[in-house]
């Protein structure tokens, strides 16, 4: 077992229903997030038996090309190693007053979603399910100074590219940070933006498919507020893979505008466990949801200070 920490400021929904926020490029902090070097990339594309990709949308691209159009249909979920560090607390916990919780995750027995959405075929450029990158497995991010491909372009195994698409290179790019961020010691999920399991938009006439809007507005998986026209989709109610791939395309088409929000859900056995900060007024009560706590467990912890170092540790409550 992988024992993994996620951060936050509060607690939300998260041990009630489950769902935890797949960030999309345009809400992360650092903006070299996904910064490549094109040049280099496209040198190294043309080493490999095919040198280009197919976009359904957009027909043949380059693999740089395709990296660049892609990079806005990615999600992140960033976890870290550590639960004891200050930094974190202070800047991802709201300054001690937040909460982080305790994510399990067993590399032999399946990942840590309920039911994650496997539409390979149609969104992916991989072969199919067993050689996309997608599969919901935290990664350990590699901190270097060097942009990806500039410097390092040759020091993987790209044997099985043909296979593993350009998707291969588009999830890569989100797997490297600068090393000054090396002390988050963090691990990424990394999915499409299309495998959400509810997607929040601010507003349905955002949405330029008008056959998808229709659709997204009169059916029994939305909950839509005509007051302010936003629309909560709730993609995991739609039983035909077909129609909730086609859904998914179009929302994931409007995370350039932060205030779509994309989210997938934890399976109740991944939550293991919740630290409440220093500083936090949160209770043990407001923590022990319904979904965290379906399994049958849910260790709850109290930071402390300690006294003769900068440091923190936990008490059991």
């Amino acid at each position: 077992m992988k024992q993994l920490f996620k951060y936050m400021s509060e607690p939300r929904d998260f041990f009630e229903e489950g769902f935890i926020r797949l960030s999309q490029p345009s809400v992360l902090n650092d903006p070299f997030e996904a910064v490549f070097c094109h040049k280099s990339l496209d040198e190294l594309a043309s080493h490999f038996d095919n040198p280009t990709s197919w976009d359904p949308e957009f027909g043949e691209l380059n693999f740089s090309h395709y990296v660049d159009l892609g990079m806005h249909h990615i999600g992140v979920i960033s976890f870290t190693e550590n639960k004891e560090n200050l930094l974190m607390w202070a800047h991802y916990a709201n300054e001690h007053k937040g909460i982080v919780a305790g994510i399990a995750y067993f590399p032999r027995s399946g990942c840590i979603f309920e039911n994650l959405f496997r539409a390979d075929s149609l969104v992916n450029s991989a072969w199919g399910e067993e050689w996309s990158q997608f599969d919901g497995a935290p990664k350990p991010v590699s901190y270097r100074k060097g942009l990806r491909y500039r410097n390092d372009k040759f020091d993987y195994d790209y044997s099985n590219i043909s296979a593993e698409g350009a998707d291969r290179i588009l999830y890569e790019v989100f797997l490297q940070k600068s090393d000054e961020w090396i002390y988050e010691q963090e691990h990424r999920v990394i999915l499409r933006l299309e495998q959400s399991d509810r997607v929040i938009i601010p507003s349905l006439s955002s949405i330029n498919k008008l056959s998808i809007k229709n659709r997204v507005k009169a059916a029994s998986y939305s909950i839509f507020n005509p007051d302010n026209d936003s629309c909560v989709i709730n993609l995991f109610e739609i039983n035909d893979d077909a129609e909730r791939t086609a859904v998914a395309m179009e929302l994931a088409k409007l995370s350039q505008n932060p205030e779509t929000i994309y989210l997938i859900k934890l399976s109740s056995g991944s939550i293991n466990n919740c630290l409440i900060g220093l500083n936090s007024k949160i209770t043990k009560a407001e923590v022990q949801g319904r979904h965290a706590c379906s399994t049958g467990y849910l260790d709850i912890w109290k930071a402390t200070k300690n006294m003769d170092y900068y440091s923190i540790e936990f008490e059991q409550i």
